[in-house]
């Protein structure tokens, strides 16, 4: 492995990157950077990539978020030899000039537009004059709403450094409209460490395996720090360049929503309400299908995969995360929850399967009336029956569950498929190869054929880098590794789902692309899209400890035999309260 930790849960670190490009992206409400570093023949390079998603650009689309690539660093001390970097909610870097000694620490502003480069300079026996711009403007464009100022500005102006001195300046990398007053924030490290501090403490887990453990911790930050401001609330979004105050209903409202209500944290609980309401007003009479994605700070929609499945994936994620912080729908959640169960009811087929135009891969691969949307459809209701019974809709309770007894069925009869010798489903009819989310039933709850789906994905499509999307592709997405190792975790096959967790996370913590679960690859280039790292979370409140709800509250896996000591989870939030969960 690359990396190493120092300190589980806290600190990982490396002094091998020659010949290696690495990138982290961190994020506050109103700034994303993602720094790119890396050594070639011993000498450090840095790149600088900051995203200030409040600040559109034309189109004003999914992608209109303004980003400055490539802002220009201040000029110090001529080349820098790599020496070390580390992570740990921070970016630190560690070189060394001619006659000097440098460390950088990378971070966003907590709240403001602003990202920040803290230098400390350690000069030698010869003393050293750092070189550079206090103020300097780095770009202007046209924005939507006015010309927008990018500037560098330093703390201090240079100064000599006498041997063995030490010289501290930040740069603060900032954005503001031609008519306003640059931002300017006090604190603006402590406000990021104790933002980081209250993630880390929320859902404190303890396995005793330390790569698990920090790397849960570490997807405890990117999830919870991806929180940007919009004129429309708090968004949680993906990232990675692309996708900023926008919300999609898979990776905000199934993936993430469910593992934020287990945080109560107040910022992430609010962004994932926020996300819910974007859609309410899309529902209609008509029972036409909601956009795929609400962008542009909530201005706009993108729906360019048609349904995929989305009603499902939101009646899903909207169940789940009212049973888990033991809330009952409000009125405007019980009209949209009612919506989804007869948007569903009216696409179920003749054999029970739901129908929409695709799934979340939106296309790039076979699709048609599929498995994954049969899945969260059948999920969703089981959920909100269970959600309705405890807060006394009976009726709306046995409809769902009628709706869910059908979709079933369809799991038998529609899907089931004998494929290269494993008792399995076909992804969609005429689908031959294994794919990645047939494991999606079992993670439902459906296990009439979990032995020889859990196999087949395991033995046709697993390797070091997490689970192939289907046979003869060798692109991976880590939501498909995700869900299949919590799958195995639900199915009681915890011993070779650990397993396999272990390695996973050593790779995504310690090895050629860390320190977060990704998106996909090829496609993507690996990008540490947030929601990803909050399923991560969710393999184990899910998965390991397999926290499931009925009418009564809650109940979870007791007794994991083969961790000595068992699993401990505390400060977890169910149902209104914070509560330690300790297994056996």
């Amino acid at each position: 492995m690359r990396w190493k930790i120092i300190t589980s849960k806290r600190l990982i670190e490396t002094n091998d990157l020659e010949g290696h490009t690495e990138s982290l992206e961190m994020s506050g409400e109103r700034v994303s950077g993602i720094i790119g570093y890396g050594a070639k023949n011993g000498n450090l390079f840095i790149t600088r990539d900051i995203v200030f998603p409040s600040f559109r650009i034309q189109p004003n689309d999914t992608h209109g978020s303004y980003c400055i690539r490539g802002a220009k660093p201040p000029y110090f001390l001529g080349e820098e030899t790599f020496e070390k970097a580390q992570l740990n909610g921070f970016l630190i870097l560690f070189s060394r000039a001619e006659n000097a000694r440098v460390k950088r620490l990378f971070y966003p502003s907590a709240t403001l537009g602003c990202f920040y480069e803290d230098v400390e300079i350690t000069a030698g026996e010869n003393g050293v004059t750092p070189v550079y711009e206090k103020t300097e403007r780095l770009e202007t464009r046209l924005g939507c709403e006015g010309y927008i100022y990018v500037d560098r500005v330093a703390d201090k102006e240079p100064a000599p450094v006498k041997p063995g001195g030490k010289f501290h300046v930040v740069f603060t990398y900032r954005a503001y409209f031609a008519n306003q007053e640059p931002p300017i924030e006090k604190n603006a490290f402590q406000k990021r460490a104790e933002r980081v501090e209250e993630l880390l403490a929320e859902c404190d887990l303890t396995t005793g395996d330390d790569v698990i453990d920090t790397e849960f911790a570490f997807a405890k930050i990117r999830a919870g720090e991806s929180l940007f401001r919009t004129k429309k609330g708090l968004m949680h979004c993906p990232g990675g360049y692309a996708y900023y105050a926008a919300v999609w209903c898979n990776d905000q409202l199934e993936y993430a929503a469910p593992w934020f209500a287990f945080t109560g944290d107040k910022k992430a609980m609010q962004a994932s309400e926020n996300a819910f309401c974007l859609y309410e007003p899309y529902m209609n009479d008509e029972y036409r299908p909601i956009p795929s994605s609400i962008i542009a700070e909530g201005l706009d929609y993108w729906n360019g995969a048609g349904d995929r499945g989305d009603a499902a994936m939101y009646l899903f994620g909207l169940s789940r995360y009212l049973l888990t912080v033991g809330k009952a729908p409000d009125s405007a959640q019980e009209r949209a929850l009612n919506w989804c169960i007869e948007y569903i009811a009216r696409n179920i087929t003749e054999e029970g399967a739901v129908y929409s135009d695709s799934d979340e891969l939106e296309g790039r691969i076979s699709t048609g009336v599929n498995l994954a949307t049969a899945s969260l459809s059948y999920g969703g209701l089981e959920l909100v029956s269970v959600l309705f019974e405890k807060h006394k809709n009976s009726a709306q309770s046995r409809k769902a569950r009628g709706l869910a007894t059908r979709i079933k069925m369809a799991f038998e009869g529609y899907f089931g498929e004998n494929l290269k010798g494993y008792k399995t489903y076909a992804y969609h009819k005429g689908c031959k190869d294994i794919r990645a989310w047939n494991c999606l039933p079992v993670y439902m709850g459906v296990f009439d054929r979990a032995e020889g789906t859990l196999a087949a994905i395991e033995n046709t499509l697993w390797n070091n880098n997490g689970c192939k999307t289907h046979e003869g592709d060798n692109t991976a997405w880590d939501r498909s590794t995700l869900y299949f190792i919590a799958s195995l975790f639900r199915a009681g096959q915890t011993e070779k789902a650990f397993t396999l967790l272990k390695g996973y996370s050593e790779n995504r913590l310690l090895g050629e692309r860390v320190p977060y679960p990704v998106e996909a690859y090829p496609e993507g280039n690996m990008r540490h899209l947030s929601a990803e790292s909050a399923l991560y979370c969710r393999v184990i409140t899910d998965g390991l400890l397999n926290i499931a709800f009925n009418k009564d509250g809650f109940s979870f896996r007791e007794n994991v035999p083969f961790i000595a000591g068992g699993v401990s989870l505390k400060n977890v939030f169910i149902d209104g309260m914070y509560r330690n969960i300790e297994t056996e």
